[in-house]
C-alpha cells in the first residue's frame, strides 16, 4: 500500500500570513536549488490530475456551511490554505515505485516542506482536516498480463457507477460521489505523464552531479529507460477517498492525527471488493473451472454446486449485464452473493468463448462444409502460372 495524491486544509491563519502566501505563490514558481532543479512546483489553482507533479496552495476566504434550511452555502470565514500534491511524487519524483505507507508521516514532511518554501511557520500537519487520499496497491504484471486483465474486466459491471465509467485499453475509471476506483497500467501513464518531464530533471541533475559530460544523455536516457521498463511491468489499483466519505465515516472531515492508516487500507479494501466481487479476502481466490466446480460441490453440495457453477458460466461468458437479464433480480443478487462468499471469481477465468458469428463458427474440414472449394477458380491471368514462370521465381 502506497499514498499518492491527498488534499489537507489549514486552521485558520491570520490574514498576514495569507498575503504573504498569495504573493510568493504568485512570484515565486519553484524553488531553486544548488544544483538549479525545480524539485517542486508551488501555484495557486487546483491540479489538473491525479499525475500531475506540483503543489497546489490555494488561499481560501470563504467555506460552506449549512444555512437553517440544511443546505449548505458559501459564506465568509477567516482566511485558511487548502493544499493538494502527490505526497509520492513530491518524495520521490515519481510514482512509479518506493511510495509512502505511512499516513501520519506523509503529511507532516509534506506540510514541513511547504513551510520550508514558503518562508512562513504553518501549523502542524496533525491538526489539519483531511479531504481527500488517493491510496494506491501496485501489482508486478507484464504488459501482456495487463492487457489480457483490462480485457476481462470490460464485461465489469458496477451498477451504481455505470453512469460516468469509463473503459480503456489500458485503464478502467469508476467515478463517484464518496470514492473513486481506477485501475491502470503504470507504464503507458508514466510514458505520457512523467518521461518529457523526468527527462528534464535528469538532465540538470546528472549536470550538476557529473559537470558538462558527455556521457549524461546516455546517463539520463538509460534511467528513464530503466523507469519505463520498471512501470510497463506494472499494473496500479488506486481508490481515491472523497471528502464525503471521510464526512461519512467521521461525521465531519477528521484532523490528520485522526485518520489511521488501518482505516485508509480498509477502505481501500472495501472498494476493490464491491468492484471486483473477488469473495472474502480470508479465502483464495479461485477462477479455473475445475476448482470452481470443486469449491462450490464442496462449500453448496451436488445439487445447489451444480446450479452455481451454471451460473458462474453464465457471468463468465456473458458479464453481468446480460445475466442479470437471464434471471430474476432477486435470484441474481442470491447467487452472486453466494459466490463471493466462497471465494469465487468470474474474472479471468479458464474458460474460452467461441462467438457465433465467428467466421468459422460452423466451419468442418469436410466436403459437406459450405465453404468446400469444388468448383475451377475463375479464368482470370493472376490465377494461372505455368512451370517456367513458377521455375524462375523459385
Amino acid at each position: 500500500m502506497a499514498y499518492d495524491t491527498i488534499k489537507l486544509k489549514s486552521p485558520s491563519l491570520d490574514r498576514e500570513t495569507i498575503r504573504r502566501i498569495e504573493q510568493k505563490c504568485v512570484l515565486r514558481s519553484g524553488l531553486d536549488m544548488d544544483s538549479g532543479t525545480i524539485m517542486y512546483e508551488l501555484f495557486s489553482g487546483q491540479l489538473l490530475g491525479s499525475w500531475d507533479s506540483r503543489i497546489s496552495v490555494i488561499p481560501k476566504y470563504e467555506d460552506y456551511m449549512t444555512d437553517k434550511n440544511g443546505t449548505p452555502r458559501l459564506h465568509a470565514c477567516e482566511p485558511y490554505l487548502i493544499i493538494e500534491a502527490s505526497v509520492h511524487k513530491v518524495q520521490h519524483g515519481h510514482n512509479v515505485y518506493g511510495g509512502p505507507t505511512k499516513f501520519l508521516d506523509s503529511t507532516r514532511h509534506l506540510i514541513n516542506l511547504i513551510s520550508e518554501l514558503l518562508e512562513e511557520q504553518l501549523p502542524i500537519a496533525d491538526v489539519w482536516t483531511v479531504h481527500r487520499v488517493d491510496v494506491a496497491h501496485v501489482f508486478d504484471l507484464p504488459k501482456a498480463g495487463c492487457k489480457q486483465f483490462f480485457d476481462t474486466m470490460q464485461l465489469v459491471n458496477f451498477p451504481r457507477r455505470q453512469k460516468n465509467a469509463a473503459k480503456y485499453d489500458m485503464g478502467i475509471y469508476f467515478p463517484g460521489k464518496t470514492t473513486t476506483v481506477k485501475f491502470y497500467h503504470k507504464g503507458s501513464e508514466f510514458k505520457i505523464h512523467d518521461y518529457a518531464r523526468l527527462r528534464s530533471y535528469f538532465k540538470q541533475l546528472f549536470t550538476h552531479l557529473h559537470g558538462a559530460d558527455d556521457k549524461n544523455v546516455e546517463r539520463v536516457e538509460q534511467k528513464l529507460k530503466a523507469l519505463q521498463r520498471l512501470a510497463d511491468k506494472r499494473l496500479r489499483v488506486e481508490v481515491e477517498i472523497h471528502s464525503d466519505k471521510f464526512q461519512y465515516d467521521f461525521g465531519k472531515n477528521p484532523m490528520v492525527q485522526d485518520v489511521t492508516d488501518d482505516y485508509l487500507e480498509a477502505r481501500h479494501d472495501a472498494e476493490i471488493e464491491r468492484l471486483l466481487r473477488e469473495g472474502k479476502q480470508g479465502m483464495t481466490t479461485v477462477r479455473t473451472t475445475d476448482a470452481v466446480c470443486n469449491r462450490l460441490h464442496n462449500q453448496y453440495g451436488q445439487t445447489t454446486g451444480n446450479r452455481l457453477f451454471g451460473f458462474w458460466q453464465s457471468l463468465c461468458t456473458s458479464g453481468d449485464e446480460k445475466t442479470k437479464i437471464r434471471y430474476s433480480k432477486t435470484v441474481y443478487y442470491r447467487n452472486r452473493k453466494a459466490l463471493e462468499d466462497v471465494g469465487v471469481s468470474w474474472l479471468g477465468s479458464d474458460i474460452v468463448i467461441v462467438a457465433n458469428d465467428s467466421l468459422i463458427h460452423d466451419f468442418t474440414p469436410m466436403r459437406v462444409d459450405k465453404r468446400f472449394c469444388s468448383a475451377p477458380a475463375r479464368n482470370r491471368p493472376e490465377y494461372h502460372f505455368s512451370r517456367d514462370e513458377m521455375r524462375l521465381a523459385a
